[in-house]
């Protein structure tokens, strides 16, 4: 006897199996261990690369997935983190993938090459002005009338040049030194290709924020203050941090005494000098302090110190205390001894880690003890031939993990960590 038919499916269950096919493959790949494993997962067929380059894929993705570190942008290049780094096979991709000689972004005015001054979500803040000696990137001062800005994603190669800060708002103050060139943090329910640059700039007398939107494009004055009770030193970009925390949306500044901060609310757009208790700290001059954002999302001060007298290879945290009224509630969090055998610097910090150059004290010394300030240009012609190893590495702050990123033959005073994917996890910011 012959077997009774199959049923006939329903056409509109039929309908539905391709929505239910994306939706058990999205979940699937959401539950892939690596990015690495993701990327992979997309070379494989059409169908699957179809599903994770959707940007709502991509947004859950990156909720389960932060960025990685993929390495530093510096004033001449990319620098990939290097094995045994757990980043290194994304970063080499990204870093063949992306153009970080700017090539693609038209000169500015001035006859020197674009250099960033920021890293955020894929974009990079660049400026150009009449002089770019690479010796001296960590003493810079531009005024405002001097300064060209682009925003690029080096990774699709589109960029965006921002118009000079009119002499309309300008006019109405003394000649204004640049301070601080930073991305703002953007709604979450803005586009993402949207973005906002912050530029803070001051004179003896006043600190003025410009901001421009991608969405206007065009810059306007939200916020200023008066900085008379600083004194008549202007702030110093030397001694400037900031902390890049998109809830709260703080920025922080140290002027030179230490013993106040300027502190901007990009949400609100207030800015306010704030006493504080970090004169009583002794700060070693081995690069800027450094804040970032700890436990229970607070304020960290982070700072190298010479606790032992075998220099500074100390790394102090100072915590502002969680909720107490009083503006200068800092206090002594805990200490991360470093190894010394070698010499250190501060370089920044984001995404809860610390960056720091280091050079074998040795090798520091008999590099150094060949050449005098009059050899600047001989230490350039020389230099990928003597010049020692310097590493950059970073340094988990809850739980003092330290990793070399990358080694370079070069000294760098200021580099981006770069936080990201390459593609086809990345899609366009700009």
């Amino acid at each position: 006897m012959a077997s009774p038919a199959p049923p006939i499916a329903d056409p509109q269950a039929l309908g539905l199996l391709p929505t239910l096919t994306d939706e058990l493959l999205e979940e699937i790949f959401l539950r892939l261990p690596t990015p690495a494993d993701v990327a992979r997962a997309s070379a494989a067929c059409a169908s699957f690369r179809r599903i994770i380059t959707a940007r709502s894929f991509l947004r859950r993705f990156r909720a389960i997935h932060p960025p990685p570190l993929l390495g530093f942008a510096a004033y001449e290049g990319f620098h990939p983190a290097q094995p045994p780094h757990p980043s290194a096979p994304l970063a080499r991709a990204f870093a063949d993938a992306a153009d970080f000689s700017y090539s693609f972004v038209p000169a500015g005015r001035w006859p020197t090459p674009w250099r960033p001054r920021d890293v955020r979500q894929g974009r990079v803040l660049l400026e150009c002005t009449p002089d770019c000696d690479p010796g001296f990137e960590y003493y810079d001062t531009v005024l405002l009338r001097d300064l060209d800005l682009a925003v690029c994603d080096p990774l699709s190669r589109r960029y965006s040049l921002l118009p000079s800060i009119p002499k309309t708002l300008m006019g109405q103050h003394k000649i204004l030194i640049d301070f601080g060139l930073f991305f703002a943090p953007t709604g979450e329910d803005e586009d993402e290709t949207t973005f906002r640059v912050v530029c803070v700039a001051c004179n003896k007398t006043m600190v003025v924020v410009f901001e421009f939107t991608s969405i206007t494009r065009q810059w306007h004055i939200p916020a200023y203050l008066s900085c008379s009770s600083l004194g008549t030193v202007m702030p110093d970009s030397r001694y400037s941090f900031s902390c890049h925390d998109h809830e709260q949306g703080r920025f922080y500044w140290m002027v030179p005494w230490r013993n106040k901060s300027l502190v901007l609310d990009v949400f609100s757009m207030e800015i306010s000098i704030v006493d504080n208790n970090l004169a009583n700290y002794h700060m070693h001059d081995s690069g800027k302090p450094l804040i970032l954002l700890g436990r229970d999302r607070t304020p960290e001060v982070c700072f190298l110190a010479d606790c032992f007298g075998d220099g500074p290879t100390d790394i102090v945290r100072i915590t502002k205390q969680n909720g107490s009224a009083s503006s200068d509630a800092w206090q002594f969090e805990n200490m991360i001894s470093l190894p010394t055998q070698y010499n250190y610097f501060t370089l920044g910090a984001a995404e809860g880690f610390l960056f720091l150059r280091a050079t074998l004290q040795d090798q520091n010394s008999e590099y150094s003890s060949g050449y005098s300030s009059e050899d600047s240009s001989d230490i350039s012609a020389h230099l990928s031939a003597e010049a020692p190893d310097v590493e950059y590495l970073s340094l988990d702050v809850k739980t003092s993990e330290r990793k070399k990123v990358c080694v370079m033959k070069r000294y760098f005073h200021t580099v981006f960590s770069y936080f990201g994917y390459p593609p086809p996890l990345a899609k366009p910011t700009i």
